[in-house]
């Protein structure tokens, strides 16, 4: 029993597939991490613009 758990954990560790679904997991990461800085920067410009036109709607 002991045996048959160390060789399947000898081949788990030994197997690189999970290496590609590591750096896919790292590239995702970078990928949300790049999104939020680039919204969190932009944000702000498509605010002050849309109630730059809100404003614009004032009647007399």
């Amino acid at each position: 029993m002991i045996g048959t758990v160390a060789v399947m954990l000898r081949t788990f560790v030994r197997q690189e597939d999970g290496a590609s679904l590591v750096e896919y997991a790292f590239i995702l990461l970078l990928m949300v991490v790049v999104s939020i800085v680039v919204v969190a920067n932009i944000g702000e410009y498509p605010a002050s613009a849309f109630e730059g036109v809100d404003g614009g709607f004032d009647g007399p």
